[in-house]
C-alpha cells in the first residue's frame, strides 16, 4: 500500500498546454491556390477539349512547374525584421 501523501508538500507542476498554431496564412493562401489551379485546368479541359497543344502546355508543362512552386512557397516560414522602416 502506497504511503498517504501530506497535504504540505507542493504538488507536482503541470505541464503547460500545448500552444496549437492556427493554420499558416501562407499556407492557406499555398492551398487556395493549388485548388484554384486545380480547378481551373479542369474547366479550361472542359472548356476547349479539341485543344491539345493548349493541354499539353497547361497540363504537362505549366501546371507540374506551378504546383511545384506553390507546395514550396507555402512551406516556406515568413520571416520577420525588426527593422521598422
Amino acid at each position: 500500500m502506497p504511503p498517504p501523501s501530506k497535504a504540505s508538500e507542493p504538488e507536482a507542476p503541470h505541464p503547460e498546454a500545448i500552444e496549437v498554431m492556427a493554420f499558416p496564412r501562407r499556407a492557406l493562401w499555398g492551398v487556395t491556390g493549388l485548388v484554384l489551379l486545380t480547378v481551373g485546368s479542369l474547366g479550361l479541359a472542359w472548356l476547349w477539349p479539341d485543344m491539345t497543344m493548349l493541354h499539353f502546355l497547361g497540363v504537362a508543362q505549366a501546371v507540374p512547374v506551378l504546383y511545384l512552386l506553390l507546395a514550396w512557397w507555402g512551406t516556406q516560414r515568413t520571416t520577420l525584421t525588426d527593422d521598422a522602416s
